[in-house]
C-alpha cells in the first residue's frame, strides 16, 4: 500500500503537531513537577549555607522552556559526564520507544488517508500514540530529574535558568524602504 503525496503530507502534519504537543506537555509536566516539589507538604531538608545566601526564587525561570542541549552544556564538567552516561544507558529503550512512535505515526497517516475513514481504527491508533508519547515523556523527564537530583541547589538553579533561556534570535536584515504612493489630498 503506497501513500500519496497528500497522505504523506497529512502524516507529516500530524507528526509535527504531535511533536509540538509532546514538547509542550513535557515542559508543562516538568514545570508542574518542579512546582509540586517546591510546595510539598513534607518537611523541607535542612538548608545549606549556600541556600541561605540566595532565595530559592532567584534565578528561577519565569517562563520555562526546556532546551536539552543547553541543559547538558550548562552542567559542570563532572556532572555533564555523569549525565551523558545516564542518557546513554537509557538510549536503547528510548530508541525502541521512538521506533514504536514512528511506526504508529506512519500507521496513523495511512489510516487518515484511507477511503473510507475508519474512525474506530484512527481513534485506537491515536490512543496508542498518546500512550507511547506519554511513556517517552516520562522516560525523558525521569532522566532529567535524576540528573537534577544530584546537583546542589545553586548549580541546579543555574542549569535550569540556562536550559530555559530562549536562544537568541538571529539578527534581522534591515528592511528596504517601501515605496509609498502619495495620496491625493482632498
Amino acid at each position: 500500500m503506497s501513500l500519496t503525496k497528500s497522505g504523506i503530507g497529512i502524516a507529516l502534519l500530524v507528526s509535527v503537531a504531535l511533536n509540538l504537543l509532546v514538547l509542550g506537555a513535557a515542559g508543562g509536566m516538568f514545570v508542574a513537577n518542579m512546582r509540586h516539589q517546591a510546595t510539598s507538604v513534607h518537611e523541607p531538608p535542612a538548608p545549606r549555607p549556600s541556600d541561605l545566601r540566595t532565595p530559592p526564587h532567584v534565578g528561577a525561570p519565569q517562563n520555562f522552556r526546556f532546551n536539552p542541549r543547553v541543559f547538558i552544556r550548562a552542567l559542570p564538567k563532572d556532572e555533564r559526564r555523569l549525565a551523558i552516561r545516564k542518557m546513554r544507558q537509557a538510549a536503547r529503550p528510548h530508541q525502541q520507544l521512538n521506533r514504536d512512535i514512528r511506526k504508529t505515526r506512519i500507521e496513523l497517516g495511512k489510516l487518515l488517508a484511507a477511503d473510507p475513514l475508519d474512525d474506530a481504527k484512527v481513534e485506537a491508533t491515536l490512543a496508542r500514540l498518546r500512550t507511547l508519547d506519554t511513556q517517552a515523556q516520562e522516560m525523558g523527564q525521569m532522566i532529567i530529574l535524576d540528573i537534577l537530583r544530584d546537583l546542589d541547589p545553586q548549580t541546579r538553579r543555574q542549569v535550569i535558568a540556562a536550559a530555559s533561556r530562549r536562544p537568541s534570535a538571529p539578527p534581522q536584515r534591515p528592511r528596504k524602504p517601501s515605496k509609498t504612493r502619495e495620496r491625493p489630498h482632498d
